[in-house]
Parts: C-alpha cells; structure tokens; sequence
C-alpha cells in the first residue's frame, strides 16, 4: 500500500509542485569548491542584511555570447539570487538582451559598451558586436561594470557597493612627498582602483601634519634620504596603530652607453625596519626565471635582440596570504634581499614572495654583463624574499615592505605585470580595510594548483581508476544475482505471496 501511495501520479505531480514553489521563494545551492567559489562569504551575507536601501541589479547579456561568457552570466545571476534571499530589502533582478536599436541604446546610456567577438560560421569568421556588463544601483548610488570578464571579481564589486551603501565614511590613504618620490602621474593604474574605496591625499611630514588621521601612509620610491625627525614622527604613527606601505628602489641599476653598473640607495628607513626586524641587504637578487631585455648586437651591423636578464626576476611564489590569492607573477627590475633579524620588537616578519628555487643574490658593486653565459652554479642561494609583512598584533599597525618601486608603473600592454598592479593594490587594500572586503577581490582567480606526486603514486592512480569501475559493476552483478536466487528460493517455498 506504501509503495503504491508512493507511485501514485497524483502524488509525484503534487510533490514536483510544491518542490518548484519552494525553490522559487526559496534558492540554495552546495558548494563543494575549496575556496567556496560558487558560495557568498561571510562578510557579504553581513553586509547584505545590514542595507537598508532597494537594490537592483540590471544584467545586459547580448545572444551569441562564448560558452565561458554565458556560464559567468549563469553564476552571476545565481549570485545574485543569493543576496536576494538573505536581502531585508527589495532585490530586484533583470536581464535585458539588446537586439534591437532601443535596447542597445539603453545599454549605452547605462555605460555598458559593446566588444567584438569573433566566432566560426559556416567556415567562416564571424564578427558580433556583444554588451555583456551590469549596473547595480542601491539608493541614489549607482555603479556599472562595463564589461563582465574571467577576471572580473563580481561578488566583490556588488558587495563593495553594499559596504558604500551602509557605512559613508571611507579610509585616508595618504601618499608621501618631499623625498624625490615615484611621480603620481606613473601609477594612475592604482590610483584610480584604490579611489573608489579610499579618499586619497598627498602628504608632507612636517609639524603642521597630523600623520594619525591616514589609516595607511604609503611611501613610494623615495630617492632622498629621511631625517631623523622624520624617522621619528613615522614610528610615533606606527605606535598609534598606523600602517605603512614602503616601496623601495633600494637596488639601482644603470645601463646606459657610459655606464653598467649598480648601487645601493639608502634612504633612511632600512634601519628603521631592521630594528623592527625586517633588513633589507646590499645585494641585487638575480634569478634564472626572469625578463627579457633588449639589446643592440652585431659586429659589421647593429640590429636588436631579446636577451634573457636576470637582474629582472619574475616572482611565482608567493605565501598563502590575501594579499597574494590569486596571482601567477609579478616582475622586479632590480631588487634586493630581505632577512627576518632577531630584536626585541614585537613585529612578526612575514613572507610574500620569493625567488625561484634556482636563483641567488650579488653583492655590491655590481657590474652588469649583457652578453653573460649564466650557469646554474651563479644561482647559489635559492628562495630570496623580495617582499614581506610585518605585524604588531599589540597596536594593530603593520607594514608591507618591498624592494623595488619601478614594478607598480601603470602597465597595459604586459599581462604578466598586471599582477603587478595587483599586488600593489591589495597590499594597501589590505591596510586600509578592517572589514575582509578585500578577500573578496581574489575570489574567483586563485589557481586551483595541483599538488605534484611520485610516479608510484600516479601509477596506483591509473591502475585504481581502471579497475575501479569493474569492481563495482562486478559487485553489482554479484549482489543482483544473489538477490535473484534468494527470490527463486522464497517462491520455491510453500506459502510464500510475491
């Protein structure tokens, strides 16, 4: 009777029903990812509940799109269905395709610009123009991004605009002057990203600047030397909690036509940073994995080459930390080392990223020979820190450490430097916001890595998914064919009802 109640069409219709008007109202979804890629983080579920403004989201997704577009739509929207379900407010969502001329232009008008795609058809290349953007508005405020990418970090721009939405105030990020430091004009890359969460000044040390009121102070390669003055209003800050992003070009090298040659540019803050327990050494670090330069070679005529330089090294480990999540590469031109000493501080030091394992340091003076055969016997001294974090957990101030400048210049052309753009702006992110937003940034591009393994291993592996699944079927069989004769004895049996 139980089996037959279950059956019923009646039932199974009614059930399929209510299971559809729940899920309706209701979404929820399991994410099994590492990351929980597919699954809001904490401090969006917070931020979520804490707005007390309508929300809309107009999603603008042409036809035709790539298959790897179409599928960033698809989680963009179950993304969204997840605010929705934990939203106190109105959370509306909308998709508009434009294919017409009045949609188009409403995709325009709303900032979203179109791209071409090329796709085959017929043999034939094929050339759409595609509006794949949104805009998200909370209240008043409105933000649109223009072009949804694999790089686009989504959760973090809808969940930024959320945190706008509840909290007005936002951190001063002060940029130093006064020592010959990198000119604004090269870094508008970081500028402008770092604009939207920060308000952004520029700041003299002097007795009229009140340093506590920036909650991160960056200085960025400076090439005259610090006072002691000086020295001693940035440790008065640090004391009261402030933090401090410091870009060095304490490595510096000249190749010109007259000279070939690198130096060491002290400025003041190495030995402020030793006391603390980070020194920065005099040498250049050179690594086997590095950039390519160009040169002029030829013995009757000139003409140009690309030669390997390994005074440019390119960084590919990096600690597991927020700052770093998600990046392949930064590259350095000239850098030197950096060593945790023993004091009696109470900063912790911190990796962030280091050279290759076939890599090494010079020391100072160094000479530069383009033409030079490396062998592996010059990369002596392997896994070089070329950035670092120190941290005080007794007054909560922090300082990030790198020793080279030059590798945040805006770039736009390279994209193994664009990692470079981001781990600048992560590393001031991450001094300046207390709430875990910038963990959000590098959500959807951390590198899903696998771990390497021994050939034994790798062998098992083969031979176990091979035989696995005839095990299993065997022991199906097995298991059916004893079920079935087990029956054939019941019925033998006097009695017995099927």
């Amino acid at each position: 009777m139980k089996n037959k109640f279950i059956y019923n069409p009646t039932f199974l219709i009614l059930s399929l029903i209510a299971v559809n008007i729940v899920s309706y109202f209701v979404f929820a979804r399991i994410d099994l990812t590492s990351n929980k890629k597919y699954s809001l983080s904490p401090v969006s579920k917070n931020m979520i509940k804490k707005v007390d403004k309508d929300v809309s989201v107009t999603l603008f997704m042409s036809e035709g799109l790539s298959q790897d577009k179409m599928k960033m739509g698809r989680e963009f929207k179950h993304l969204l269905k997840e605010y929705k379900t934990l939203s106190n407010k109105s959370f509306t969502i909308t998709t508009i395709t434009p294919d017409n001329d009045s949609r188009e232009i409403l995709a325009l008008e709303a900032g979203i610009h179109p791209f071409s795609q090329e796709s085959m058809e017929r043999d034939m290349v094929k050339i759409q123009k595609i509006y794949f953007g949104a805009v998200i508005q909370i209240g008043n405020k409105k933000s649109v991004i223009p072009l949804i990418s694999q790089h686009t970090p989504l959760e973090y721009e809808v969940t930024r605009m959320l945190k706008e939405a509840c909290d007005t105030t936002k951190p001063n990020i002060g940029f130093l002057l006064g020592h010959n430091e990198m000119l604004r004009d090269k870094i508008t890359q970081i500028r402008h990203e770092l604009f939207r969460n920060a308000r952004l000044e520029s700041l003299y040390i002097d007795q009229f600047t009140d340093l506590n009121r920036y909650k991160v102070i960056c200085i960025m390669g400076p090439r005259d030397s610090f006072s002691k003055e000086e020295i001693k209003r940035l440790q008065e800050y640090l004391k009261q909690g402030g933090r401090l992003y410091i870009a060095l070009n304490h490595a510096v090298g000249q190749i010109t036509a007259s000279q070939n040659n690198g130096f060491i540019n002290r400025v003041g803050l190495e030995d402020m940073l030793e006391n603390f327990g980070l020194k920065i050494n005099y040498d250049f670090v050179i690594d086997s994995y590095c950039g390519r330069i160009r040169v002029s070679q030829g013995p009757f005529f000139l003409y140009q080459s690309e030669v390997s330089f390994p005074y440019m090294p390119t960084i590919q480990k990096f600690s597991s930390h927020v700052i770093t999540n998600g990046l392949n590469a930064i590259s350095l031109l000239f850098a030197s080392s950096m060593t945790n000493v023993k004091t009696t501080s109470a900063y912790t030091f911190t990796p962030l990223a280091k050279t290759s394992p076939t890599s090494g340091v010079q020391e100072v003076p160094v000479f530069f020979d383009i033409q030079k055969t490396w062998t592996r016997h010059d990369f002596n001294r392997p896994n070089n820190v070329v950035a670092a974090l120190l941290n005080n957990e007794d007054d909560k101030s922090a300082i990030i450490v790198i020793s080279n400048a030059s590798f945040m210049e805006d770039n736009d052309y390279d994209a193994l430097r664009l990692d470079n753009i981001r781990f600048a702006i992560n590393s001031i992110e991450w001094l300046a916001d207390d709430s875990g937003l910038i963990k959000l940034r590098n959500k959807y591009i951390v590198n899903q890595t696998l771990e390497p393994v021994s050939n034994s291993y790798r062998t098992f592996l083969k031979y176990f998914n091979f035989f696995l699944p005839i095990v299993i079927i065997l022991l199906i069989g097995l298991f059916q064919y004893r079920q079935y004769k087990l029956k054939r004895l019941r019925r033998s049996q006097s009695g017995y009802i099927d």
